[in-house]
């Protein structure tokens, strides 16, 4: 090749020379640049050489490419569509066999359900008779102690009726003797004053003092005897408090009892 421009070698040397070369070194690097520019640099025919080839060339190489890419785009339109195809087949597949695994499964759960649901209304149903069992039962017992109850009470009435009663007797009989003792007594004094009449009839130098003193002492006895009588009555009636309290205490602490069994 040519060089169409002059390369200023002298230009060139001075150059390197003020940058601090030798001559030598200045010679010796424009010589190879020289010989670079020879053996590199292209001229203008060069260039337009090299730009009609490299065009036709580039035009070559774009129509290969776009064979090339509107085969392989056929090819991959003929694989999408296979693979789509492959896809689709797959998925219906796919769907077909999780359909029948949901009816599968649909269908265990519906089996358990109802078998859960039958073992549960049988536990049910067990529960309820034991439920019933045990109501009838406490109906039963209910039933047993109030009947049992009903007899305690009857029997503790029976019981305070026969106490009343024997207390009444009591009672009546030591009224009855009460009374016999005074009639008893007054019968006496009757007599003995009937007995000091005759006395004070007979012995009519008695004065009237002697007379009064013995009415005194006749109303004395007579106001003694009263009061040993009521203090009697009251003793009776004591014992007979002191006998019913405890029975009462004791039918009241069963009522109670009962009571709490019955809750």
């Amino acid at each position: 090749m040519t060089i169409a421009a002059a390369f200023d070698t002298h230009r060139f040397i001075q150059s390197l020379i003020k940058s601090g070369f030798t001559v030598q070194q200045a010679e010796t690097l424009d010589y190879e640049q020289v010989d670079l520019l020879n053996s590199s640099l292209a001229t203008t025919q060069d260039l337009d050489a090299l730009r009609t080839s490299t065009s036709h060339d580039l035009d070559t190489h774009r129509l290969s490419l776009e064979a090339k890419l509107e085969e392989h785009r056929s090819a991959n339109a003929r694989d999408l569509d296979t693979l789509r195809l492959s896809l689709e087949a797959k998925l219906e597949e796919h769907r077909l066999s999780q359909d029948a695994k949901i009816d599968t499964l649909r269908l265990s759960l519906e089996s358990k359900i109802e078998e859960q649901s039958h073992a549960f209304d049988t536990k049910l149903a067990e529960q309820n008779h034991n439920l019933e069992t045990l109501r009838l039962a406490l109906e039963s017992k209910l039933e047993e102690q109030s009947h049992a109850f009903d007899a305690k009470l009857a029997e503790q009435n029976h019981n305070l009726d026969t106490l009343r009663l024997a207390q009444d007797a009591k009672i009546e009989e030591l009224r009855l003797a009460h009374d016999a003792k005074i009639d008893a007594l007054r019968l006496s004094l009757e007599a003995k004053l009937e007995e000091q009449t005759r006395a004070i009839a007979e012995n009519r130098s008695s004065t009237a003092k002697e007379f009064a003193a013995l009415r005194l002492a006749h109303d004395a006895k007579l106001e003694e005897l009263r009061l040993a009588h009521d203090a009697k009555l009251q003793s009776a009636k004591y014992d007979i408090i002191k006998w019913i309290y405890p029975a009462l205490i004791a039918m009241s602490g069963i009522t109670i009892a009962i009571l709490k069994l019955l809750e």
